[in-house]
């Protein structure tokens, strides 16, 4: 990759800002999703994107690793060899040029333990999905997205979620332990409840009124 001088550069902020958001348009991300890859809000890469921040050569790096361009797809992108799109309506078709779907990371679903105990605090604390995103300063589907397991988990993501819900990490760890949690086994009980004839509906009704 060409070496540009850093220090004291405007051009070379602009060029990486440039490079950045082009980056993130090629691999067909909104600045929401694209967020979902690192540990800050998604207003942040707006910020950089613009120019209204330093980028220093390691945080270039980083969106560079993440959006998984090479030195030499960086190098053909800077130098304009490749073209990139100049808005950001390019993130709202579905298909490349060969009809594959990008963006892949976002459509993948794995729902692991991790994810099951965050929609575990959030529903002892009483809060939609969307509330959830709000108050974790994330993008409005973010928390859906990661309960869904449509987003790779960082630790430090993580416990950023756990303190804002008011729980400590200890409390995390404990639950991960606990197998089914409460919100499981309530959704094993309706879909066993649901596959029940009435007979057998009438004969367990009364076990669970007085257990209210």
């Amino acid at each position: 990759m060409t070496n540009i001088n850093i220090e004291n550069s405007d051009h070379f902020i602009c060029d990486y800002a440039v490079l950045i958001k082009k980056m993130r348009l090629l691999r067909r991300l909104n600045r929401q999703q694209a967020a979902l890859l690192f540990d800050f809000s998604f207003k942040n890469i707006e910020k950089l994107e613009n120019g209204r921040g330093t980028i220093t050569l390691e945080k270039f790096k980083d969106f560079q690793s993440k959006y998984k361009f090479s030195d030499q797809e960086v190098e053909d992108l800077r130098s304009g060899k490749t073209q990139a799109p100049t808005d950001a309506n390019i993130i709202r078709k579905n298909l490349n040029s060969d009809g594959k779907r990008l963006g892949r990371r976002f459509k993948r679903k794995h729902v692991s333990r991790e994810c099951k105990v965050l929609k575990e605090l959030r529903l002892q604390i009483g809060i939609d999905q969307y509330s959830a995103s709000r108050k974790c300063r994330f993008g409005i589907n973010t928390i859906g997205w990661i309960e869904n397991g449509r987003v790779e988990l960082t630790n430090k993501k993580i416990q950023h979620i756990v303190l804002t819900y008011g729980f400590t990490m200890e409390y995390f760890n404990g639950l991960l332990k606990i197998n089914p949690l409460r919100h499981e086994m309530i959704e094993q009980s309706k879909v066993i409840i649901e596959e029940l004839d009435e007979n057998k509906l009438r004969a367990i009704m009364p076990i669970l009124q007085s257990m209210k």
